[in-house]
């Protein structure tokens, strides 16, 4: 493997001013004081502005490294997907990593919480500013060095591939392709968009999961509408390229809450296949036209996959309208894209978003539900009960149930069972409670509320 004086550049690194003078290296290429340049040229003047110490560590560092390997392969990059450590981390990948014996290491302890309390107290994290690995992979050779520093508002983390001496600069773009192409994947996460950036969540990932359809109590009609929108424009690129129009979809989810919009969506997410963007916002410090800008950028990128705006009339305003209707059906290529989109107040948004197709190609409507629905939700909750010793769910109640919730939503139905079973959990000792009797007026009181929210 490669050998480096490790601590003696880590310190160099720490410590700029100990070096030379940028210009007085010699790094293969002419400097700004060398005769066969002049100082007028482009490079010349790029150079001289951004290899002081203080102007850019990343040309610093950069060139000081390449100056002591020389006649070797040397690739930077900053590219945040570059991670050898996770892509060492499955076998298959065929990866070996090692931390240098002879290199230097610089790292800070941070603290990452748990994902929930009750996960327990979170864990002490290590985070290197400055590794040395010897890598090996396809055959080939490296020593990597990555160094991270604050840059302006932002942190810079900087890898450096130096090849052995059969490794080419070509291996090297051949091994940075394969480490960020593999990392740069959405595993077992969403993508959600917040706070000016993505980020991949796990939980929310999780959240998703425990979804089915099995467990979405809808109109069997709506149901299989619903199954059949997604599946078969995921399955139909051929045929829109046939008919020559654009392979994009736009539908949108309305009705008040509670109705199954949201336990659907998450259904859909599941079952899909592909990956899914989740839209918390579109504000970013540079404005919502850069969020939007940066939210179907990264979409056309994962494409294809679902793009999914929960609340529509909460994220559109009269500012950011025209640059959102721009970046749905203006002239980018959003091939593969499956917009999604909800709503619990579909009378708020503008007629440019609600009545024209190619933005939002179908409406389905979530109301209240109906007797039946409300049967089969009870009936849902029975089965879901039935190996509860404590819980008596006769059929004569689901019937009962079904006639007492009229114009109840699914989330009220669900609050009447939830609330009746906590009942139940805490009654005292001696105390029989009927679980009918306990549901039946639980309904009753939700009524009570349901007319004061009317």
């Amino acid at each position: 493997m490669l050998q480096l004086g490790s601590l003696a550049l880590a310190a160099l690194f720490c410590t700029a001013t100990a070096l030379p003078n940028i210009q007085q290296l010699s790094f293969g290429l002419p400097t700004p004081h060398s005769s066969s340049l002049s100082k007028h040229t482009p490079f010349a003047a790029f150079l001289e502005h951004f290899s002081s110490p203080a102007s850019s560590t990343s040309i610093y560092l950069s060139h000081t490294l390449e100056t002591l390997h020389p006649n070797r392969s040397f690739v930077v990059t900053t590219d945040p997907s570059f991670s050898l450590p996770a892509f060492a981390a499955e076998p298959s990948n065929g990866l070996k990593l090692h931390e240098s014996k002879d290199g230097a290491r610089m790292s800070k302890k941070i603290f990452l919480p748990a994902f929930r309390r009750r996960d327990g107290a979170g864990v002490v994290a290590e985070r290197v500013i400055w590794g040395e690995w010897d890598v090996e992979w396809g055959g080939k050779e490296w020593k990597v060095i990555t160094a991270e520093w604050p840059e302006g508002f932002q942190t810079i983390r900087q890898s450096h591939l130096i090849g052995a001496q059969e490794t080419s600069i070509s291996d090297s773009d051949l091994l940075l392709l394969a480490v960020s192409s593999y990392t740069s994947e959405i595993r077992e996460s969403i993508l959600v968009f917040d706070n000016s950036h993505w980020e991949a969540d796990h939980g929310l990932w999780l959240s998703v999961q425990k979804a089915s359809w099995s467990d979405v109590i809808l109109d069997e009609e709506l149901k299989s509408q619903l199954q059949r929108e997604y599946k078969s424009f995921l399955s139909s690129e051929s045929t829109y390229r046939e008919l020559g129009v654009p392979w994009k979809r736009g539908i949108i989810f309305l009705g008040p809450p509670g109705n199954g919009k949201t336990i659907s969506l998450k259904a859909i997410m599941k079952d899909s296949g592909v990956p899914t963007l989740y839209v918390k916002t579109f504000q970013t410090y540079a404005g919502d036209e850069e969020g939007i800008r940066m939210i179907f950028q990264r979409a056309r990128a994962e494409a294809p996959c679902l793009l999914v705006l929960e609340d529509l009339d909460s994220l559109i305003t009269e500012e950011n309208r025209s640059f959102f209707l721009n970046q749905v059906d203006g002239i980018e290529d959003n091939d593969g894209l499956l917009l999604i989109a909800t709503t619990n107040h579909f009378d708020k948004l503008d007629p440019a978003l609600s009545n024209r197709p190619s933005r939002f190609d179908r409406k389905y409507t979530f109301p209240d539900p109906s007797r039946s629905e409300r049967r089969s939700y009870a009936l849902y909750w029975q089965h879901k009960l039935a190996d509860n010793p404590k819980i008596d769910f006769p059929d004569s109640l689901l019937d009962s149930v079904a006639e007492k919730t009229k114009r109840f939503s699914f989330a009220y139905m669900k609050e009447a069972v939830v609330a009746s079973l906590l009942i139940l959990a805490g009654e005292e000792k001696g105390e029989e409670l009927d679980f009918g009797t306990v549901l039946l007026g639980q309904i009753e009181w939700l009524r009570k509320q349901l007319g004061k929210e009317e």
